[in-house]
């Protein structure tokens, strides 16, 4: 059914070519992505014979470290039962403190047959874990995650000029990098500022062909991890991962932190147990850019953060792409038709007016 979509995304996305190696993983949160691993499988079969999968236990949140056997199929069982061993893998698994160093040094060592492109399409998200970080900057493997994923989005994000949204994308993550403070403000009331200063943004491009390349799919945004402690104002969420709240709620950061939910919606009750388990799940961990035409679901943030000139707020874990914060939480929150001023010593730029980009 969607054979040709699944091909394209192998070779325009992904470059997979023949004779590389794949890994497949999905979870059992949602029957339809179960069933799509069977096209997955099958198109991926007419391009390379070196495939393999991991269907896993839904997680229940996104942000999370994939489980031990995912691990396993990943790097082989040598690295992971020396990992058992020394009593890091349980840590890393709960993204409590280890030696991060150590940790790579023996996987390095002990891996076997570790895949060059893997497509993650659980529905909770594995872009901002270590597992991720390790694949794509230790061993060089292209990864696309494609957390909320739902096949529909073949027809629209996925269905675009992939060269221009790579220009558009490396053109703002040039500017958030070189600013050292943004102002953001929306239409529902968000009003909130925050350092950039000495963090580098990424450039979500959709187009992974070189060693280390990761990002989306539907791709299409610049993203940037704001200083932890710097975030202050207030942030309107009107749309939670996968659907329109009945009513609007606001995040109040102070130093970095939500320090404060105004409204009744039951959403509100969700984040308040997630801070209740994790403290530093509260810490503004991203911000980010839209820049995919192709983008215009509203109820889905995998899509809706991707709209052409919306922004994006997460909170939670960022230590993945240039923050500090290790947490096992990470959710993004779309702000619709934003303004954007951005700027350094001496300077200042309009980046967004009303939704449209002033590159």
């Amino acid at each position: 059914m969607y054979e040709d979509h699944i091909y394209r995304l192998y070779k325009v996305n992904m470059d997979l070519k023949q004779g590389e190696s794949l890994l497949l993983l999905v979870d059992d949160e949602k029957d339809y992505l179960v069933e799509l691993l069977e096209e997955f499988l099958e198109v991926a079969k007419g391009i390379t014979a070196k495939v393999r999968y991991v269907l896993y236990a839904s997680l229940k949140s996104h942000g999370k470290e994939p489980p031990e056997e995912v691990w396993r199929a990943t790097f082989g069982g040598k690295a992971i039962d020396l990992l058992k061993e020394k009593g890091f893998l349980e840590k890393l698994l709960n993204k409590e403190a280890y030696p991060e160093q150590e940790v790579i040094n023996i996987i390095k060592e002990h891996a076997q047959d570790v895949p060059q492109v893997v497509i993650a399409f659980p529905y909770y998200s594995t872009t901002h874990t270590f597992y991720r970080k390790l694949l794509t900057e230790v061993f060089g493997a292209r990864y696309a995650s494609m957390p909320l994923f739902d096949p529909d989005m073949f027809e629209g994000p996925m269905n675009v000029d992939w060269n221009l949204v790579s220009r558009l994308s490396s053109d703002v993550a040039d500017i958030l990098t070189e600013a050292e403070w943004a102002i953001v403000k929306g239409e529902e009331g968000t009003s909130v500022e925050f350092s950039l200063q000495d963090r580098k943004a990424i450039a979500d491009t959709g187009l992974f062909h070189t060693r280390g390349d990761f990002g989306n799919l539907p791709a299409g945004e610049a993203f940037i991890a704001p200083l932890e402690t710097s975030a202050y104002g207030k942030l309107v969420i009107t749309y939670g991962p996968d659907r329109r709240l009945e009513r609007p709620i606001s995040l109040k950061f102070k130093d970095g932190a939500v320090e404060e939910i105004e409204g009744f919606e039951p959403y509100r009750y969700t984040l308040e147990d997630v801070f209740k388990k994790y403290e530093n799940a509260r810490f503004i961990a991203e911000f980010g850019v839209g820049t995919n035409p192709g983008a215009k679901r509203v109820d889905n943030v995998l899509e809706a953060e991707k709209i052409l000139g919306t922004i994006h707020i997460a909170i939670g874990d960022n230590h993945t792409f240039g923050g500090i914060n290790r947490v096992p939480f990470h959710t993004d929150y779309v702000v619709f038709k934003p303004e954007v001023i951005v700027g350094g010593k001496g300077w200042q730029k309009r980046l967004l007016e009303k939704g449209k980009i002033c590159t």
